[in-house]
């Protein structure tokens, strides 16, 4: 109880009150990542999608009229259930991603301290006071109690475990790495909780329950305890029913919750995406080696100090320690196996240590699908940091006499996860009681005719022309879909197939509906001439529909839509951003960002200068597919101005412009101007 009050005291302090109010959303939104609000909106769309049975989680209103899975957009499944079950109380706006946020320090902190205090054999001793009182007294030695309370020091080390803090209100499932402890909780009370083969088989499908419910990255991490468990029962020669029985019984509950929450049975599913982005395995103690975000599995500067100290501790007390090992060799055994696998499984198929790749181990193809529906493994070395950091914390109490000496050491590897961390922690807290910023009303979409057109009642779907999530105004959006009940052909899933989805979407313009709104995002407006619908502008987006919208002007069609591309968003060494545009030296190039394009005849004009020291061409190609050069003509050629032309007979998805420079002499694209001749 004292390590979980502990979590949520940094929690409060870190993130304040506000996110705690379930009608508060606008945090959410506000958030510079798309995560957040990728997932608070899959839930609003859930909660309005209708059910049917056997997918008691399928959502059909993200991907309307396609079949997606809550389960995808990292809405937390479990809590999306519950509170979809509430629904017709809940308020038009609600979130339970703050609550859960707490919920996640609180057993962060209590079950560090409970798994710390277990190996270091804090035990209270439960007996009776005065035989005239009924009350029960806690009986422990002043050395005892010392020790008892560097297990809280301890559980702050892992308050302030660095996934957590990065994943808190980032990747929200993925703050669930209390799930690793429960699990090392479980298996350390083993010989308590499951004597028998029955109930451990129950307490394991239920932490299969668990992890599916919460996040898929979650099985392998807990799964690899339990094969620990499952090792252990072995060397205790328990026979195979105790060994396998668990296992399959972890495996089946996942699975059948997996299938009901149509994990299955999921339109656009790519689960594999054909690359494995591994840990490097010295990046639990050095916080710099982590080549991305994803990869960054370092455990703290406090954690590491404690794995320092824990081996101070056994140096210093040889003896002890022996006898301790000893007596716990089975344990020691089956921990050197969970971690010596999930190093195995973090690292992917390329052995990287200290920024260098060692070898890279061949694996079948199909193996390679198959564990690439983890292709950020490197996550899973969450558990091997997790494991040592409160091995690490028992030990240092275990193996001193005096509970003082342990639980001051303890203190400081506290306060150096903290110091470690200094940066981040303050930003999480500016960020969160800073309210003008966080806590405002941000949305694009502010003409009072939004309200007018939903209080209409002429519309229950939302449709983009094509499948492109990169805008601000995408989500917007979405999020005004979701507030009146609408459904959205477009949405960012988890082990989407993008590729797939780009496809199919533009689609939805064949057949046009008159309960439809049509959304035209930046370069889908130079299609606006092909189809016929009433065209508007609100708060500059370009919507259409197929019935006149009354009171509303409509917008002219341009004779010859055009759009420019937005350079910022170019593939281009960030050295060549100037102000005014790009500047290319030697070597240099540039892609534009991509866009879809419909069928139909372009012109593209690149302004700038040194243009005659280029090579400009234009590709398109589905995403790690083959790309091809567009055939296309040079009607303008100025050294200040290139002008090319080329036809579309089919959807160009993903298209591009690219220059490279051909010598030392400087290359400027100030624009790219894209336009619909035909």
């Amino acid at each position: 109880l004292t390590g979980a009050l502990l979590g949520a005291l940094i929690f409060l302090l870190l993130y304040g009150v506000r996110v705690l109010d379930p009608t508060s959303v606008d945090w959410i939104l506000n958030n510079p990542s798309p995560d957040p609000a990728q997932h608070y909106l899959g839930w609003e769309l859930f909660r309005r999608s209708p059910v049917h049975l056997p997918y008691i989680g399928a959502n059909y209103n993200a991907v309307y009229p396609f079949r997606t899975s809550v389960l995808f957009t990292d809405s937390l499944p479990l809590a999306a259930l519950l509170f979809k079950l509430l629904g017709g109380i809940l308020p038009t706006r609600f979130q339970y991603f703050g609550w859960w946020g707490l919920f996640c320090y609180m057993m962060q902190g209590g079950l560090a301290q409970a798994v710390i205090a277990r190996i270091a054999g804090v035990q209270p001793t439960f007996g009776r006071g005065d035989k005239s009182k009924a009350a029960i007294a806690i009986i422990m030695s002043p050395g005892q109690t010392a020790k008892l309370w560097g297990s809280v020091l301890g559980a702050g080390v892992l308050v302030l475990f660095p996934a957590l803090t990065m994943r808190t209100f980032a990747h929200e499932a993925l703050a669930g790495t209390w799930l690793v402890l429960l699990a090392l909780y479980l298996w350390l009370r083993s010989d308590e909780l499951m004597s028998a083969t029955r109930r451990a088989c129950l307490l394991w499908g239920l932490m299969g329950l668990l992890c599916a419910g919460i996040h898929l990255y979650y099985l392998p991490m807990v799964g690899l305890v339990l094969a620990g468990y499952a090792v252990r029962r072995a060397l205790q020669k328990r026979g195979p029913a105790a060994v396998l029985l668990p296992i399959a019984a972890f495996c089946a509950a996942a699975l059948a919750e997996l299938f009901l929450l149509g994990a299955f049975a999921v339109n656009f599913a790519g689960y594999s995406n054909g690359y494995l982005s591994g840990a490097d395995y010295l990046g639990l103690f050095v916080p710099w080696l982590a080549p991305s975000w994803e990869q960054n599995v370092y455990m703290g500067l406090g954690a590491v100090l404690a794995v320092v100290l824990a081996i101070f501790s056994v140096v210093c007390n040889a003896r002890k320690a022996e006898r301790f090992f000893t007596a716990h060799h089975d344990w020691v055994v089956a921990g050197v196996v969970v971690l010596v696998l999930d190093l195995l499984a973090a690292g992917g198929n390329a052995i990287t240590v200290g920024g260098k790749t060692l070898f890279t181990v061949p694996i079948p193809q199909f193996l390679m699908d198959f564990w690439a529906m983890f292709s950020s493994c490197a996550r899973l070395a969450w558990m091997a940091g997790l494991l040592l950091a409160v091995a690490a914390c028992g030990l240092v109490l275990r193996f001193w006499q005096k509970g003082v000496v342990p639980a001051l050491m303890l203190a400081v590897c506290a306060v150096a996860q903290g110091w470690g961390q200094r940066g981040e922690l303050f930003n999480r807290w500016t960020d969160y009681h800073y309210y003008g910023f966080r806590y405002e009303n941000k949305t694009l979409l502010t003409d009072p005719v939004w309200e007018q057109i939903a209080a209409s009642g002429r519309y229950s779907h939302l449709a983009f022309a094509t499948f492109d999530f990169e805008h601000d105004e995408f989500w917007d959006l979405v999020d005004f879909a979701a507030d009146h009940g609408w459904t959205s052909n477009s949405f960012y899933m988890a082990h989407m197939d993008g590729n797939l989805a780009a496809v199919t979407l533009p689609g939805e313009l064949n057949e046009l509906s008159a309960d439809t709104l049509y959304a035209f995002i930046d370069e889908d407006e130079l299609a606006r001439n092909s189809y016929d619908l009433h065209y508007y502008r609100l708060d500059g987006i370009l919507i259409g529909s197929v019935e006149p919208i009354d009171g509303l002007e409509e917008e002219p069609a341009p004779e010859v839509p055009a759009h420019t591309m937005d350079l910022t968003k170019s593939d281009v060494d960030p050295l060549f951003l100037a102000a005014d545009g790009i500047v290319l030296g030697m070597n240099g190039e540039m892609m534009t960002e991509e866009w879809t394009l419909f069928p139909g005849r372009y012109r593209v004009t690149l302004t700038g200068s040194g243009f005659d020291h280029s090579y400009i061409y234009a590709r398109y190609g589905l995403i790690n597919e083959e790309t091809y050069k567009l055939d296309i003509d040079f009607t303008g050629i100025d050294p200040n101005e290139m002008t090319f032309e080329f036809t579309a007979t089919e959807m160009l998805h993903y298209w591009r412009v690219a220059v490279h420079t051909l010598d030392d002499a400087n290359v400027t694209v100030n624009s790219v101007t894209v336009e619909k001749i035909v």
